[in-house]
Parts: C-alpha cells; structure tokens; sequence
C-alpha cells in the first residue's frame, strides 16, 4: 500500500504521462481508503473513480463522486464515466466550456486503446453528430482535449470515414493531422494517428508500409515510457502479424507480453483482449475464447460500448462458425449486424477477413440479403483476396491431429522418452513409434525435435 506521500507523486505522475500501468498496479491504495481521507483529497477520490473505471467496478462511483470536496470537480471526472447519459455528459462538457477550462491532462479519453472515436467512452453513437456539426464538436473537444483539439477532429472525423469505409478521406484527415501533433509533441494523439494510418495501409494491402509506420509508433512510445501505449504497441504489432502471417512473432508475444485475463479483468487493457480473442481463434482454442468474449460482452453492453461488442461478437461468431455450430454463429452475427447498420460500423465487420466473408456468405443465403449485408460483403472479400491466411492458418494444419497424437506432442516437448510415453499411456513402444510416424508427415518434418519446435510454431502444442 502506497503512502500518502507515494500516491501524491504517482497522481503528479499520471497527470504528466497517462502512467495507467503503474495506476493499475497500486490500485489498491486508492481504492481501500476510508471516507474521511476521500473527502480531504480529490486527488485520491478522481483516481480511485478512474481505478474502478479501470476494473469494471462502476457501481461505486456515484458514490465516490459525492466525496469530491470542490464543487464542480465532478465536471472533470464525470465525461470518462461509462454508465454517464448523454444528457449528464453533455451539460459537463457545456459547464466546462462555459468556465473556459478543459479536462486536459487529467484524463485522456484515448487511455487504454489507441483511438478517439472508442477510447476510454464510445463515441460511436455521436458519429453523426460530429461529422454534421463541425464548430460544436470543436468546441467539446477543445474541454476534453485541451489545446490539440483541432487535430483530435481530424483523427476522429479520420475513425468514423474508416469505418463507414471511405479509407481515401480517412486517409486525408489523418495525414494532415500527423504534421501538427509532431510539432505540437502531443505524443498521445500522435500514436492514435500513427495507429489508424497503419490500419488504413494494412488494410489495403500495403503490409510493408503499415511496418513503416509501426517503427514511428515504436520510437514516439520510448518518450512516454510507462505510459498506456507503452503496453499496447507490442499487441499492435501482433495485429500486423496475423495479417501477415507471422507466427513466430504471434507467439512470442502470446508468451511474453499477451494479457492474463485469469488475473482480475483491466478494462484498459481490451486491446491487448481483442488481440489475444483472435489469436486464441487462429489456433483453434474456443474455450478460452468464448469464455473471455462473454465476461467482456457483458461489459460492453452495460456501458453502451457498442464498438466493442460489435468486435467481440465478430470473434465469437467466427469461433461458433469454425466449430460447426452455425446457428449460433448467424445468431451473434444477425445482433451485430443490426447494431453495425444503426451506427454505420462496417470496417469492424470486414476487416476479420476470410472467414467472416464464409460466415456471411452463408448467412446470407440462408436467412436472407440486406443492401448493408451486401456491401459488408463485398469489402469483406476484399480484405479475403489480401490476406488469404488471415485467422485461417491452423485450419488446414492442425485439424487433423487426433487428441492422442497432441498429447504425444506434449509429452515429447517435456522431454519424456517412448519408453515413458508408452508407460503413460498404457500402450507399447511400437504403438508410440506408429503415432509419432503419423505426426511427422502432418507436420512436413523427419525428427522429433523438428515436430516439437513446428507444432509450438503453429500454435498446436
């Protein structure tokens, strides 16, 4: 537990360089203070509101906030609060306006993933607004954003033309906003940009200059070490990768640097979540996603974070769909579908690829077209042409392997000689010999240790 003292330096800390890491790991000396430390600092009181934020304990927060002793510093805290109306976020936003002062930089609504329209709240819903009212979101963006606010319009207006699907005027906002927060060094904004040029290029092919722009990303994070990019860059790489089909890499961070969502679940870590769902779809490993799936759907739908669960639910159904169960998978999709059309969300559908495009094809046929399916459709097969592996690399690997031959895998990667393996499993050594001549030529190699070192590659063992 964190002193008095030690929690003063680390809100200072914050406040300079979004450091939700360290937030999240002593969490527990802002959360378990007594009413009358609360109502003595707000400084304790905004940072344990923004904890409980972190871990999906919002329950509590109307709470917290009458333990503000300024009057009025709730406008402050109150735009980042999920469950908030849109009634109660726009009079903050008004109020703060009115005062001429801005939340910049206590807060960051990019905190946890790199985007504006679906940061720390769903902009989603407002999309319409922001587009059509231009000097309005201007000025709410300047309360939220401070001085960048210009830009920030930029990079939003940028998320909401990607994912109505008009990349080419995506494109164009963001490149005029990237110069201006270079020279501005609003580093924060700067790897949403970054972040969103990469998908625009990965998505139409451009893989090689999509890296290009994933080495900038990696050399601006080095200035805000600690800070809430600082973890995803890693996870936005992997991203890249299974595009690519880079299964050394996909691994390595799965190893190394992916999520544990069996530790207590961190709401700003849903990147590095979403990142792993798919990774956890490549290789075939449906349990563990659809067990992180629901505890995140259910989340999203209590805090009207349509985008995603709009993600989320994609995943789920192309895991129901490889697993053959088909009326589940149209039944998830047929949600998603009706939600993506009300908010004009295409891109968060199409980008998944191949096997969405089967899912929806046979969706399609069998419970009838809509124009918006169509064109979901037809972007969608576009994405299939450039990246034919994409989520699809295990299937025509490892579906074959029978239980036995898995396990004989695993024993041979502990170590364990035939002999062993042949105790373990009741049979003769001969028996074992036979299974593992049926694994070599599954896995194109001629020895154990070439069998071992291409099932860990492929994501079989």
């Amino acid at each position: 537990m964190l002193t008095e003292e030690e929690r003063k330096k680390l809100i200072v800390k914050l406040n300079l360089s979004f450091c939700i890491p360290e937030l999240w790991e002593n969490r527990e000396s802002f959360l378990n203070l007594t009413e009358k430390q609360y109502k003595s600092s707000l400084y304790d009181v905004s940072t344990a509101i923004l904890c409980k934020i972190m871990n999906g304990d919002i329950k509590d927060i109307p709470k917290l906030l009458t333990y503000l002793p300024d009057v009025g510093f709730e406008d402050y805290i109150k735009p980042v609060i999920p469950t908030l109306t849109d009634r109660e976020f726009f009079h903050s936003l008004y109020k703060l306006d009115y005062l001429g002062a801005s939340m910049e930089p206590y807060y960051s609504t990019a905190n946890g993933r790199p985007s504006i329209l679906n940061g720390l709240r769903d902009f989603s819903y407002y999309s319409n607004f922001v587009l059509n009212h231009k000097e309005r979101s201007l000025r709410f963006l300047k309360v939220i954003y401070g001085d960048s606010y210009k830009q920030v319009y930029d990079v939003l207006s940028a998320e909401i033309f990607y994912q109505r699907n008009e990349c080419f005027e995506a494109m164009v906002r963001i490149t005029s906003a990237i110069p201006l927060l270079e020279k501005n060094q609003d580093v924060i904004i700067l790897c949403v940009a970054l972040y969103k040029q990469l998908s625009i290029l990965a998505i139409n092919g451009e893989i090689k200059s999509a890296g290009i722009i994933m080495t900038h990303l990696r050399d601006r994070v080095k200035n805000i070490s600690g800070s809430v990019f600082d973890y995803n860059i890693d996870a936005m790489s992997a991203r890249l990768a299974l595009y690519d089909g880079d299964l050394e890499f996909i691994n390595n961070w799965l190893e190394t640097k992916a999520p544990d969502e069996n530790k207590e679940l961190n709401l700003m870590d849903v990147y590095r979540y979403f990142v792993k769902l798919r990774c956890y779809l490549l290789y075939d490993k449906h349990l563990a996603l659809l067990s992180l799936a629901e505890r995140l759907k259910d989340y999203f739908l209590m805090t009207k974070r349509y985008i995603d669960f709009i993600e989320v639910s994609c995943i789920e159904a192309m895991s129901w769909y490889k697993t053959a169960r088909k009326k589940h998978a149209f039944d998830v999709i047929e949600e998603v579908l009706k939600l993506a059309e009300r908010y004009k969300i295409y891109r968060h559908i199409a980008d998944e690829g191949i096997l969405m495009f089967k899912l929806l094809q046979e969706y399609q046929r069998e419970r009838g077209s809509t124009p918006f399916l169509s064109k979901i459709i037809d972007i969608t097969r576009h994405v299939s042409v450039l990246y034919p592996n994409y989520l699809n690399i295990s299937e025509e690997i490892n579906t074959t392997f029978t239980d036995m031959e898995k396990d004989i895998l695993r024993l041979l990667e502990q170590g364990k000689t035939y002999d062993e393996i042949a105790e373990f499993f009741f049979i003769s050594v001969n028996t074992v010999r036979y299974h593992i001549k049926k694994i070599y030529p599954k896995l194109d190699v001629s020895s154990s240790s070439q069998a071992i070192f291409k099932a860990k590659k492929i994501g079989l063992i």
